[in-house]
């Protein structure tokens, strides 16, 4: 398994295959470069780790954009682009990420991303804003107007991603933003 890359991706994202060096001693990977032309200066560098099963998302941000990597396990990202005017508006894409064959995913200011956890996994991303609690927006990652085939119809999730609107009710509160 690995980076499987779909065959269209929301305007301004960018995958990047990433090189990993391996000895016997383990494996050396580098994960960003500045020289790298990624749109992305990163500000704030975050970690998570996810347990097999759980779903996180799906959220968008108006203020920043995403720049991430999955350096141990296997994950999928979805995708929506929620922007009024882009080129590929409405598109929804799948991306699995392995940590097995590494690579980075850059994720633009609206476009609406989701993880699910194949397993246990660590992901590392960085933002272009400092995080603020009012730029995480979201939605109910199973809306079907969204149209994200997730791998599984029932994933562990967190209360609030749970309790998350509709698509319909995230355009409407994006309205005022867009073109984003």
């Amino acid at each position: 398994m690995g980076v499987a890359p779909p065959a269209l991706l929301p305007s301004g994202t960018l995958l990047r295959p990433l090189e990993a060096h391996q000895d016997e001693r383990g494996v050396f990977t580098e994960l960003y470069r500045l020289e790298w032309d990624t749109s992305v200066t990163p500000v704030q560098w975050n970690a998570v780790r996810s347990e097999a099963g759980v779903l996180r998302g799906v959220h968008v941000h108006l203020s920043h954009a995403d720049y991430l990597t999955l350096p141990l396990g296997r994950a999928v990202v979805g995708l929506r682009d929620l922007r009024r005017g882009s080129a590929t508006e409405g598109l929804s894409a799948l991306v699995e990420l392995s940590g097995d064959r590494p690579a980075s995913l850059v994720i633009p200011r609206g476009i609406a991303h989701g993880f699910y956890f194949l397993e246990q996994s660590l992901h590392v991303y960085a933002v272009t804003e400092y995080w603020d609690p009012n730029d995480e927006l979201g939605c109910h990652w199973a809306d079907p107007e969204l149209e994200i085939l997730w791998p599984t119809d029932s994933p562990r999730v967190s209360d609030r991603d749970a309790r998350s609107q509709s698509l319909r009710a995230l355009l409407d509160e994006l309205e005022p933003a867009q073109p984003i």
